[in-house]
């Protein structure tokens, strides 16, 4: 849990995630504090909307708007849904730290430590990544400025800028640093869902290793000839509590999935069109110089971007799968006859697919990724 806690502590930092201890004051500035940065996020969107031209129209000028214009409507749906779904946030939090997700031996332990290493290494690569290639993009957006005319990023303003240097330069720097602050908080909010799946292989790990624990008591209990009514009510109870770790994971499956079903969504249909619009604007453009470097750099971050949420969720839906393998590599079939036939039932569940989706055609895996690189690159080849 030390690598959720750190991602909602830096969330904190950026004025999505008010901390739950906070009270009174502390609780109105932080509220105040939220709002100001939901309000520049708006307004970025507001500025690149309103700078769209439809005379005249220069297509590299259009790409670069839309695009970076995409980028903040995500931005504000992680945000809408981090701030919205802060009860369903917690519940998860809540229930990875109670029973039956509590670990109940060393040895489980030991189990969930590899994938908590593994988010650890989300958090520690994948931002350094992101945030290098937005530093490019920005390096490369830098580069075309001319003060007091062309300002880092396209967009439309209440105002003249270029009356003045001081105004020139306000407009500037509080571009760099929206377009810093809004990309440090897509950044984060990128590895909250995959550190929640990797969380929840390594429970899903636990399950097969409580069956296998379970089994083997039993089999020693009947070795042992302890009494039939207490073999059976151990049994029982055994039994009753692996089912009831089997649904909770599967009930905070659901919830995971309703709570980011529409960043999901916008994710997924509003990046084949950001990639495609990035190739075709790449493929204009002469190599080595800065804003192709700059343009690169943002084609690469939205490339990790995609992959990582589709890799873990594929993960996944392969360790809800190996359940069953699970089972088979025990002892199952010396339990009572009650007992194997729920296990029967349980092995049909198994089978069943358990997929992250959104709007019944959005399923995250390996597969869509490749299917949203071929459909980038079907809409470059009409537009080239």
């Amino acid at each position: 849990m030390q690598v959720l806690t750190f991602i909602f502590f830096l969330l904190s930092i950026m004025g999505v995630w008010k901390p739950q201890e906070w009270r009174g004051i502390k609780a109105t500035l932080y509220y105040i504090y939220r709002a100001i940065i939901i309000i520049v996020n708006h307004l970025s969107i507001l500025s690149f909307l309103l700078d769209i031209q439809f005379k005249n129209i220069k297509i590299g000028y259009l790409i670069d708007n839309l695009s970076l214009l995409f980028i903040l409507l995500i931005i504000r749906q992680k945000i809408v849904c981090i701030v919205g779904n802060r009860p369903g946030i917690i519940h998860i939090i809540v229930s990875l730290k109670n029973s039956p997700f509590k670990f109940e031996d060393r040895k489980e332990e030991v189990i969930f430590s590899r994938f908590e290493k593994i988010a650890r290494n989300i958090i520690t690569y994948y931002p350094m990544i992101y945030l290098s290639n937005l530093s490019m993009q920005c390096t490369g957006f830098i580069s075309v400025m001319d003060p007091p005319y062309a300002l880092p990023y396209k967009g439309w303003f209440p105002y003249n800028y270029t009356r003045t240097t001081k105004a020139y330069w306000a407009t500037a720097v509080y571009q760099m640093s929206a377009a810093f602050v809004l990309g440090t908080i897509n950044a984060i909010s990128d590895m909250l869902l995959p550190c929640i799946m990797c969380y929840m292989c390594g429970h899903i790990h636990i399950l097969r290793y409580r069956f296998r624990v379970m089994t083997e008591k039993l089999q020693k209990m009947s070795e042992n000839n302890e009494p039939k009514d207490e073999i059976i009510s151990t049994e029982q109870k055994l039994m009753a509590d692996w089912v009831k770790f089997h649904i909770d994971i599967l009930n905070l499956f659901k919830i995971t999935n309703d709570i980011f079903l529409t960043v999901i969504f916008v994710q997924y249909t509003i990046s084949s069109l950001i990639l495609c619009a990035i190739a075709y604007l790449l493929s204009h453009m002469e190599p080595m110089t800065m804003e192709f470097v700059g343009n690169l750099a943002f084609l690469t971050a939205m490339f990790i971007q995609i992959l990582l949420p589709c890799y873990f969720a594929d993960k996944l839906t392969f360790e809800f799968l190996d359940i069953s393998t699970g089972i088979y590599d025990t002892n199952w079939y010396q339990l009572s006859n009650n007992i194997r036939k729920s296990i029967v039932i349980i092995l049909r569940k198994s089978h069943r697919p358990v997929t992250m989706t959104s709007s019944f055609f959005i399923v995250l895996s390996l597969e869509s990724f490749t299917k949203v690189i071929k459909l980038a690159y079907t809409i470059y080849n009409v537009l080239d």
